[in-house]
């Protein structure tokens, strides 16, 4: 019967999902639009998309858990530095992490209607990578945030693993940390490749996990250490990677 239902009737339900995901995504995005003139600090408008998170990975049939919240300290920023899988681990981290969080995110996206604007305007910073000073400008943008008192999220990979095993670790993250002295909250994420894959939409109800890792403090590496740095970061996030949390075999 469990076969069943993931390959026979879950693939007739996602289209209706799909398209339920595409109508509340701009509802939302026009009310974030709308709202955030009058949000100067972008905390409602944070709150709006942790909603929208939540909302859509619990009616894709997802189920979510977190270990280690007890490592975030309260009222303190973080720069959280993730795994990425699939785009369910955006969602999963907004939805679950307790803390005002926003994301350096690639330039193309800010071209999508709406949604890229929305984005603008909730406190997301785009960075063109391809652009060595926007790229600056970018991480200049980042450490003034965090001194405001906001997290910033950065997948070090920049851009999602197809197989899980963890890619090459860029130091765009390590500048940051040394720059701004903010510990660096490790984060592990589990079963999301499961899923939603890279580069499809064939979207399955599976299971993701967020491990919490212990706290890395930047002030113990000087800038000539950024390598070491996220190697540290690396060997914290890679120790609790399970590749079959999730699987459906």
């Amino acid at each position: 019967m469990k076969i069943i239902f993931y390959w026979v009737i879950y693939p007739l339900i996602r289209p209706f999902y799909l398209t339920f995901l595409i109508v509340n995504t701009l509802v939302l995005a026009l009310t974030i639009i709308i709202i955030s003139p009058l949000d100067k600090r972008r905390k409602l408008v944070h709150y709006i998309g942790k909603f929208w998170s939540l909302l859509n990975i619990y009616l894709s049939g997802t189920r979510l858990t977190v270990r280690g919240l007890d490592k975030i300290e309260k009222g303190r920023s973080y720069i959280v530095m993730s795994n990425h899988q699939s785009l369910f681990d955006v969602w999963a981290l907004i939805g679950k992490l307790p803390l005002q969080l926003r994301w350096i995110i690639k330039s193309d996206i800010k071209k999508i209607p709406v949604f890229g604007y929305a984005l603008d305007r909730m406190g997301h910073i785009y960075i063109d990578k391809s652009r060595k000073k926007d790229a600056s400008s970018g991480l200049l943008k980042a450490s003034k945030k965090i001194k405001e008192g906001t997290s910033i999220v950065i997948f070090p990979e920049g851009t999602r693993s197809k197989t899980g095993h963890l890619q090459k670790f860029h130091r765009g993250g390590a500048l940051i940390a040394i720059e701004s002295g903010v510990p660096i909250l490790p984060v592990t994420v589990n079963g999301s490749r499961f899923v939603l894959p890279k580069g499809t939409l064939a979207l399955m109800p599976g299971k993701i996990e967020i491990i919490i890792n212990d706290i890395i403090d930047p002030r113990e590496f000087d800038e000539d250490r950024k390598d070491d740095l996220m190697s540290a970061v690396r060997t914290a996030i890679e120790k609790r990677l399970d590749l079959n949390y999730g699987s459906f075999t």
